[in-house]
């Protein structure tokens, strides 16, 4: 059995490289309002870790989900789980050891996860995936920079767009926009200085994100699924849209045909299978995206490796498990400043469109996937239409 737990600030730990990184209070605020999250994709008879319970609120998931009954909510390790965190980290690893769960990856294992997670392995894959022909052109890969050479390339591509070795949803990343300002400059040069290296590519004319969702286990790689999702302006994950696989390939076929997708998927576990999956176990996202061109529409088929869990794959988890096929809704994470706002309008959605379902699945309706209280500032919501 596997002991789950919601570790947000994966992503800020595998970048400070600390056994003991202390997240900022977002994080930990995050954390602890989504901490029942991965209830959603857990198996059968696991255990998810939450602190702060609320009893009242699980016992009304299980009715309507009886399959949840099996799950264990629990504030405590043992000894015999498996530890199963949404990402793997140097921090998170020392928590479970510390709390006396022996089967653990190797320090050496850690440090494998983080090679894979540094986004020189998307500059990898791109390579492994440049002898495609998808039948619309593919973006050419990124590049490594160094602090010195931030300055020239800005100057011979004045949109750009630049991100830290190891970041996420928005986070460490900079962007250009035509014109060369000594706060930019001086910004990602710090970020060059303070990472070793930053990476860099043009600015595209995005108009749809997606991603293609993959299991690492046993030295080999499956397909998941796709993920159809939308960011803010600065790159922060927004929702997905929940469908059948079958509907969102027919979504991307008015760009690429699913003979073309099933190239790129093809190809990039070939890649997976080669360079991770020999040195990692878990789910994995690969986040491209459909881009205009003034030729036309092409495709970036590897923004970036999510080598943990995403919000896609618990979107694609969820909709396979617990909606009607066929139906279709979305997936959104919320922040409220003001956390009463949160309160009132969870009882104003719940009271609008009420949940209908039928055999364990939803048919219509708005559910939160985790609590909501007077202090919640952050919801995990579905709605089903």
């Amino acid at each position: 059995m596997s002991m789950h737990i919601f570790n947000p600030e994966h992503d800020l730990a595998m970048a400070s490289d600390f056994d003991n990184f202390d997240a900022p209070l977002s994080a930990k605020e995050f954390a602890r309002d989504l901490a029942y999250l991965p209830i959603w994709y857990a198996q059968a008879h696991d255990s998810v870790f939450v602190k702060e319970q609320d009893k009242a609120w699980m016992a009304g998931i299980c009715k309507n989900f009886p399959k949840l009954s099996t799950l264990t909510i629990s504030d405590r390790f043992k000894a015999t789980d498996t530890a199963a965190p949404w990402g793997w980290d140097k921090t998170i690893r020392r928590t479970f050891e510390k709390n006396g769960i022996v089967n653990l990856p190797t320090r050496e294992d850690m440090e494998w996860v983080r090679r894979l997670s540094h986004r020189e392995l998307s500059i990898e894959a791109m390579k492994h995936l440049a002898s495609l022909s998808c039948g619309i052109p593919l973006t050419k890969p990124a590049i490594l920079l160094q602090d010195t050479e931030i300055e020239g390339y800005i100057q011979a591509v004045p949109y750009a767009i630049f991100k830290a070795p190891w970041s996420g949803s928005g986070k460490g990343i900079c962007r250009s926009l035509g014109w060369l300002s000594e706060n930019l400059l001086n910004r990602v040069k710090n970020m060059a200085k303070k990472h070793g290296s930053v990476l860099a590519e043009p600015l595209y004319n995005v108009v749809q994100n997606f991603a293609m969702e993959f299991l690492c286990g046993n030295g080999t790689s499956s397909f998941v699924g796709y993920s159809w999702f939308s960011t803010s302006d600065n790159g922060a994950y927004l929702g997905n849209l929940l469908a059948t696989n079958e509907h969102i390939q027919t979504k991307l076929n008015q760009w690429i045909t699913t003979t073309n997708l099933n190239k790129i998927q093809e190809s990039l576990l070939e890649f997976i299978d080669k360079q991770v999956s020999p040195h990692y176990s878990g789910y994995l996202g690969v986040d491209m995206f459909i881009y205009e061109t003034e030729q036309g529409f092409a495709v970036h088929p590897c923004v970036e490796i999510n080598v943990r869990m995403t919000m896609g794959l618990v979107a694609r988890l969820f909709y396979d498990a617990y909606v009607e096929e066929g139906k279709t809704g979305v997936y959104f994470v919320d922040y409220y400043k003001n956390s009463n706002d949160l309160f009132n309008n969870d009882l104003e959605k719940t009271e609008a469109n009420p949940l209908i379902i039928n055999n364990e699945r939803i048919q219509k309706g708005y559910l939160s996937l985790t609590p909501i209280s007077r202090n919640t500032q952050y919801r995990a919501r579905v709605e089903i239409t």
